[in-house]
């Protein structure tokens, strides 16, 4: 191989290399993108369990508010919440009352990893406990 030729190819590989750099930083997903695949993944892959709604954070935005709830999987409680209004489905906030039960879907790699909604399911209730 000449000379030029093998500079040629290591020319082409570091421009190669430095446009694949630059598309993945350009690329790099936001905020709303991350948790959006969060909660499609623990969707596909999560198990169901019994939680309580513990709170509602009300948004000043007339937003969806952040649901506080618990769960308990293998003998430990865990309590998190969720900002429904990165959810983009329709909520009724005015049927979520703290003490109502609620579904969790939970990673089981992780069970502090859950949701209660995402764009495909809701395990939030929209009618009152009896």
């Amino acid at each position: 191989m000449s000379r030029n030729l093998v500079v040629a190819i290591a020319g082409f590989v570091a421009a190669l290399a430095a446009a694949l750099i630059l598309v993945r930083r350009w690329r790099r997903p936001t905020a709303d993108q991350v948790e959006c695949a969060r909660r499609l993944r623990i969707h596909a892959v999560g198990r169901l369990a019994n939680g309580e709604i513990l709170d509602l954070i009300d948004h000043p935005e007339g937003l969806p508010p952040t649901l506080v709830y618990q769960y308990e999987v293998g003998g430990v409680t865990y309590q998190v919440s969720q900002a429904l209004h990165l959810v983009p489905v329709e909520f009724d906030p005015e049927s979520w009352i703290p003490g109502w039960p609620v579904q969790v879907k939970y990673d089981n790699a992780n069970p502090g990893n859950s949701i209660v909604a995402c764009e495909h399911w809701r395990g939030l209730s929209s009618s009152k406990k009896r």
